[in-house]
């Protein structure tokens, strides 16, 4: 019992960290301007780009609200393309019931998959 205690809250966890879940996390946050997030979610190499975004977006309040208020729905995710450390995900959104697709890529890094917003991977 002690064990099943310790192994499930791993494997919930791993289940968070997987190029889908992490793809989702990711662009639900982007899609909605929630930086905090953003960066939770991205390479260490991503955070010059959020931070340029974010330091843009600091004159544009009205934007940042709107975004900020997004209904984002996720219709479809797949995994393109899969190694032990990248990934490219297809995302299928809708935002504001306004359909969009993206393509995301993700590398692992510390154990974790991270979207990098950084081309080449």
């Amino acid at each position: 019992m002690a064990c099943a205690c310790l192994v499930l809250p791993a494997c919930q966890n791993n289940k968070k960290n997987t190029p889908e879940a992490v793809t989702q996390q990711f662009a639900k946050a982007f899609y909605r301007a929630d930086f905090t997030h953003m960066y939770q979610y991205s390479t260490k190499k991503s955070q010059i780009v959020i931070q340029n975004l974010q330091n843009g977006m600091k004159e544009h309040a009205d934007i940042q609200e709107e975004m900020n208020n997004r209904n984002v729905v996720f219709v479809n995710t797949t995994v393109d393309s899969q190694t032990d450390s990248t990934a490219v995900c297809t995302l299928e959104v809708t935002i504001d019931e306004k359909p969009r697709t993206d393509v995301w890529e993700l590398i692992k890094e510390n154990g974790e998959w991270k979207v990098s917003m950084i081309g080449g991977m």
